[in-house]
């Protein structure tokens, strides 16, 4: 099947970057807690996290497809995705970085990442919204106000975590269902323009506001003016030197695993900068094999879509894709220094557990509709 012959490759690609750029990371984290550091930790956490994801979409495989479809049972994945992402708001359970609640530890648990199974349970329930709702579409105002409230109630929680990037990527992956379930699309490039406008003023405002969120006024400043004081060079630092990556097989390259960015130079090289971090090493080539298997999952599904009469099953599939397309493609605006720095991940390359969990559940139901098409 081309949809698991796309996710061998992708995890293969995945084998190759993480066993390289994360070896600096590996030795320095292993440094401190170990007395025998290796170079190979993360690439050997990852592989337990492969394992485990695998488990979990073959789980997924034997779940009927009607059963995200009925709507009892998508009030209850949203209800439980929005209470699990509560849970980083409790003293002693979440971890923190540079302000941001991101994850929750729960002892005798491995650490998970709730936003990664959020955006899932948001595109499970906008598709049984849509589909509900079509009938309301002639009346495009009642159907507007009915979209950003319902918006509003997701993403007001994540203003406050603060998660930003998260916000983005469901608010881009809805106005895509929502041109696919037939709005103008006059009006759904508006609502995109007003997102970001949101989004980058919301940020603003809020760093001026609380220290907690001043991390995302820097990173919007720095984008926007670029300035050579010496914060805006320590707050872009991740930023060019992601770009010294990129640019330098355009001079002269040397093969896999002989560069030397991924060594102190990209921070989180194995994470949200993975894509720059081996663009040394796989060179032009290896950035269009990468580029060219999103593409071709967005094809595959696409076409096939022609032959699926379920509204819900086609509405499910068109945003569980552009969840994936939509974050891949933020990631690597974000590696090329055309988009804010939002720290979200590559799809299915970057090293994390929830992340590639959901990655491969998404996947396993893409497989489900068409194969049962």
């Amino acid at each position: 099947m081309p949809i698991l012959i796309v996710w061998v490759l992708l995890i293969i690609y995945w084998i190759l970057a993480v066993y390289s750029v994360s070896i600096h990371e590996s030795f320095t984290l292993t440094l401190k807690i170990f007395e025998d550091p290796t170079n190979y930790f993360y690439f050997f956490r990852h592989l337990r996290n492969i394992a485990i994801a695998i488990i979990m979409a073959l789980i997924v495989y034997r779940v009927p497809i009607k059963f995200f479809q009925k709507q009892k049972n998508v009030l209850i994945i949203t209800v439980v995705a929005f209470l699990l992402q509560i849970l980083v708001f409790i003293p002693g359970i979440w971890i923190s970085l540079n302000g941001a609640r991101w994850w929750i530890d729960i002892p005798w648990l491995p650490s998970i990442q709730p936003s990664e199974f959020f955006k899932l349970a948001y595109v499970l329930f906008m598709a049984w919204w849509f589909v509900r709702k079509r009938s309301l579409i002639k009346n495009e105002n009642q159907m507007l106000i009915s979209f950003v409230t319902i918006n509003i109630v997701f993403f007001i929680i994540f203003l406050f975590i603060p998660d930003f990037g998260s916000i983005l990527v469901m608010w881009l992956v809805g106005l895509v269902m929502w041109l696919y379930a037939g709005m103008n699309w006059k009006k759904i490039i508006m609502l995109l323009l007003a997102g970001v406008v949101w989004v980058m003023v919301v940020g603003s405002i809020a760093g001026t506001v609380s220290k907690r969120f001043e991390y995302i006024q820097k990173r919007m400043t720095y984008f926007i003016t670029s300035s050579d004081s010496d914060e805006s060079k320590w707050i872009g630092w991740q930023n060019e030197q992601a770009l010294t990556a990129i640019g330098w097989w355009w001079i002269m390259w040397k093969w896999y695993g002989k560069w030397l960015q991924k060594f102190g130079y990209i921070p989180e090289a194995q994470s949200d900068f993975i894509f720059s971090a081996f663009s040394e090493e796989v060179w032009f080539v290896g950035d269009l094999i990468l580029i060219g298997l999103y593409f071709y999952l967005v094809y595959y599904v696409l076409t096939k879509l022609v032959y699926i009469r379920d509204e819900d099953k086609k509405m499910l599939a068109v945003g569980i894709l552009s969840i994936i397309i939509v974050q891949a493609f933020i990631n690597m605006g974000v590696n090329l220094k055309i988009l804010p720095n939002t720290w979200l991940t590559l799809p299915f390359i970057s090293h994390g557990g929830s992340a590639l969990m959901v990655n491969l559940i998404e996947l396993m139901l893409l497989y489900k509709i068409i194969k049962n098409k």
